[in-house]
């Protein structure tokens, strides 16, 4: 009996970049949302002070 082995990812999977692309396009969301939330911390800061923010 002769054993082979078995790959998991095949050659096409690694050629056709579908991995690197979700990486780069959940990277990007990543950013985006967390600069979403900076800037809106930063104007809520401006305009409700940072006492406001922290003591409710």
């Amino acid at each position: 009996m002769k054993l082979e082995s078995i790959s998991i990812a095949g050659n096409n999977s690694t050629q056709s970049g579908v991995g690197k692309k979700f990486l780069i396009i959940s990277i990007s969301m990543t950013v985006l949302l967390n600069l979403s939330v900076a800037i809106w911390f930063f104007r809520y800061v401006q305009q409700n002070g940072l006492d406001k923010f922290l003591i409710r």
